[in-house]
């Protein structure tokens, strides 16, 4: 078993032992262990902080970014600091002497430290067994992903994303912010044929499709379809060739954050 394999199992532990039949609720978890945690007003300066003083660790939570302190975002947030505190290299870090950083969650940085957190709070709050169970039973839709994020209390974009790592159907979420991709997750099969490596820019979406129109409204929360091709997505799958796979595209606006998009592959 290697170190991220067990880092993931421990998650996973923590929450059927914690919470076996309910939502995962992480800051009762860091109650239990005897984290204390606070929301302030931090502006831009991090979404979370886990931060060792006088032998006490300490969670910080901007409620700049994150708003309500038991929102989604929030409690993922909360789950990705715990990844800091049971993670034994995070921790051992700290307890060393290494300074606390600031954290930007939900898969948007490419920091190793940051990634094996926002993956550990993934796996704390949709354990994969509990996940893909519930997930099965439904189509592959941001409908459905939407019903599943109620049901774990997490937010569409990290349910978006363990829904595509699951192998549940195949398919490819993105996520579109300020001009650009932000990322770009897909089920293994999928990822054969793309690797992930869809077009950067937001100039470079498909002309007429969903995710233009909903990146130039001022709309909230409005998810419409339509028919697509994985080369009108993918720059390296060629049109026409074997590859390039008839798909469904899905889009939503999620608020001021940006554009989500669910590619279902046939």
């Amino acid at each position: 078993m290697n170190n991220e394999t067990s880092q993931l199992d421990l998650a996973e532990f923590l929450a059927e032992s914690y919470f076996p039949n309910d939502a995962v609720q992480p800051l009762e978890i860091a109650e239990r262990n005897g984290i204390t945690f606070c929301a302030g007003h931090y502006e831009d300066a991090f979404d979370g902080l886990l931060e060792l003083s006088a032998d006490r660790f300490h969670i910080y939570l901007n409620s700049d970014r994150l708003g309500n302190p038991n929102g989604r975002r929030a409690r993922f947030t909360t789950a990705h600091e715990l990844g800091h505190y049971f993670i034994d290299d995070h921790r051992n870090a700290l307890i060393s002497g290494a300074g606390s950083h600031p954290s930007f969650t939900e898969f948007v940085t490419d920091s190793i430290i940051e990634r094996q957190a926002d993956e550990f709070a993934a796996t704390l709050l949709m354990p994969p067994k509990r996940f893909r169970s519930t997930a099965k039973r439904m189509d592959a839709s941001l409908e459905s992903i939407a019903l599943i994020a109620d049901l774990f209390q997490t937010s569409i974009m990290s349910t978006a994303i363990r829904y595509a790592r699951s192998d549940i159907a195949s398919v490819a979420v993105l996520f579109w912010a300020e001009s650009e991709r932000r990322w770009c997750w897909s089920s293994s099969d999928v990822w054969k044929i793309t690797q992930n490596k869809a077009h950067k820019l937001t100039s470079c979406v498909p002309e007429g499709s969903v995710t233009q129109s909903l990146l130039e409204s001022t709309t909230n929360f409005t998810a419409t379809e339509r028919g697509s091709t994985l080369s009108q997505w993918f720059p390296f799958v060629s049109a026409g060739s074997a590859r390039d796979k008839i798909c469904r595209e899905e889009a939503i606006q999620l608020g001021t954050f940006g554009v989500l998009t669910l590619l279902e592959v046939y």
